[in-house]
């Protein structure tokens, strides 16, 4: 073959800075799908343990309700397990009417800074 004729013929491949460029794109692509993915599941955790305290809560306040019409003051305790982390706040003070008492209740879990919470409030009533 004459230099003619090799210089005819196409370049196949890619050219290395063609190479380099690609495999940034896809670098910094996968990044931004790890960090994505990284706070989906920081997310999901946030929202099982919002779901925990709200079943906790219902479930305490639901016993409360049951015991009727209190009297005014404060109590608080603990979950049995596999709970024992989370603490519950029952609240009953008086309302504007004698006959009714409002109750809140909080439940928490974790301390300080990073304790996360939940309240519910009701009234009951001792109207038979």
């Amino acid at each position: 073959m004459s230099r003619k004729e090799e210089s005819s013929i196409p370049d196949r491949g890619f050219t290395l800075i063609e190479v380099m460029v690609a495999l940034f794109i896809f670098a910094v692509a996968v990044l931004s799908l790890l960090a994505i993915r990284a706070q989906t599941v920081r997310m999901v955790d946030q929202t099982e343990e919002t779901l925990r305290l709200v079943d906790l809560a219902n479930m305490k306040l639901a016993e409360v309700v049951a015991q009727g019409f209190l009297p005014p003051g404060t109590l608080s305790g603990r979950f049995k397990k596999p709970y024992r982390d989370y603490r519950w706040l029952e609240e009953v003070s008086p309302a504007p009417l004698p006959v009714i008492r409002q109750v809140r209740l909080t439940v928490t879990h974790g301390r300080g800074k990073t304790a996360h919470s939940f309240s519910l409030v009701t009234y009951v009533s001792n109207i038979p």
